[in-house]
C-alpha cells in the first residue's frame, strides 16, 4: 500500500480531531463517537478473537470493542480503528459489500489487508495529531522514555505512541514489534533512514541474535512486561554503515501478546522539522480506490 494512502487517512483522522473540537491530549474518542450518535458497547472479558467491530444497521450504527486485553489504550486505538470505518470515504460501501458487521483486530496487524491498514492510521492520526505528538516529544527523553510519556500524555497504547514517535520525532528512531522469533512490523523515521540501512526488518523476518531475540526466548519477559536494554549497532539490525551504536530498548507488552523493541540514540543529530503538508488539500485530493488488498 501505498504512503501516500497511509498519509491521506492518517490525516483525516487529524482533521476530524480538530473537527471536534480536541486541541490538547488526550482525545476522546468515546465522545466523538456520541457526538456521531454512535452507539459504543464493550464486549464481555471472555469473548476473545477480535479487538472491535462495526456495525452498519438500519436504526444507525454501533461499535462495540474487546475488553480481555486490559489496556485501556488499546481500546481506545480500537474505537478509533471503528471509527475510521465510519469516516474514511468508501469504507461503508466497501464493508456493506459483504455484510453489515464487520470486526476487525487493530493494532497494525491486519497483513495487507488495505481498509484495516488504513483504519489503524486513520486511529493513529485521530489519538495523536502530529502537532500535539512533535509537541511532546519536544519535552521528552529520547528513546522509550519519551514513547512512555507520550503515551501517559495521549491515553494511548506503548505500540501505537512508538509508531506514532517514529512518524514524528525529528531524531533518528526505529521500532520493531515482534513475537516468538520473527518480525512483526517494525517503523523507521525519516532521520533513521538517513542513516542508510539497507535492509529493514519485515513481517516475518527472523530476528537477528541480538537482545530481543534472546529477550523473547523467555515468554513470561513478555506476559510479565519485563524490559531489557542493551546496546546494538546499525549494522546488526538494519545492514547499515558500521561504527553506529544504537540503544536497544525492550519490553514486553503482556497479555497483547507482542514484544516492543525502540532503537534510538542522544548521540545522533536531529534532523530540521519538515513543514507539515496542507493537510485539507491531501485530504480532498485523494479518494480511495478497493480494486484489491480485501
Amino acid at each position: 500500500m501505498s504512503r501516500f494512502r497511509l498519509e491521506w487517512a492518517r490525516k483525516c483522522g487529524e482533521r476530524k480531531a480538530k473537527e471536534h473540537g480536541f486541541t490538547s491530549f488526550p482525545i476522546d474518542p468515546f465522545r466523538i463517537a456520541a457526538n456521531e450518535d454512535i452507539l459504543v458497547e464493550a464486549k464481555k472479558p471472555d469473548q476473545a478473537g477480535v479487538s472491535g467491530g462495526i456495525i452498519f444497521g438500519d436504526q444507525g450504527v454501533g461499535i462495540f470493542y474487546a475488553t480481555n486485553i486490559t489496556s485501556t489504550g488499546f481500546q481506545r486505538f480500537t474505537i478509533g480503528h471503528e471509527l475510521g470505518h465510519y469516516f474514511l470515504d468508501g469504507h461503508p460501501e466497501e464493508i456493506m459489500k459483504h455484510a453489515a458487521v464487520h470486526i476487525s483486530r487493530a493494532g497494525f496487524t491486519q497483513g495487507s489487508n488495505s481498509i484495516e491498514i488504513e483504519a489503524d492510521h486513520f486511529s493513529s492520526g485521530l489519538l495523536m495529531p502530529t502537532g500535539l505528538v512533535r509537541r511532546a516529544l519536544d519535552h521528552n527523553q529520547v528513546g522509550l522514555v519519551g514513547v512512555e510519556r507520550l503515551a501517559l500524555e495521549s491515553e494511548c497504547s506503548l505500540t501505537a505512541s512508538a509508531i506514532r514517535a517514529a512518524e514524528c520525532c525529528p531524531y533518528p528512531m526505529a521500532v520493531v514489534v515482534s513475537r516468538g522469533e520473527r518480525v512483526c512490523y517494525s517503523f523507521l523515521s525519516d532521520g533513521f533512514k538517513q542513516l542508510k540501512p539497507r535492509a529493514y526488518p519485515r513481517r516475518d523476518d527472523l530476528l537477528p541474535d541480538t537482545g530481543t531475540r534472546a529477550f523473547n526466548l523467555d515468554p513470561l519477559n513478555v506476559a510479565q512486561a519485563r524490559r531489557f536494554n542493551t546496546e546494538t549497532t546499525l549494522s546488526e539490525w538494519f545492514d547499515g554503515p558500521d561504527g553506529i551504536q544504537l540503544d536497544e530498548e525492550i519490553i514486553g507488552l503482556g497479555s497483547y501478546g507482542f514484544t516492543l523493541t525502540v532503537f534510538s540514540s542522544e548521540e545522533l543529530p536531529t534532523v530540521p522539522d519538515e513543514d507539515e503538508d496542507d493537510d485539507a488539500a491531501l485530504v480532498e485530493s485523494y479518494r480511495p480506490r478497493f480494486a484489491y488488498g480485501r
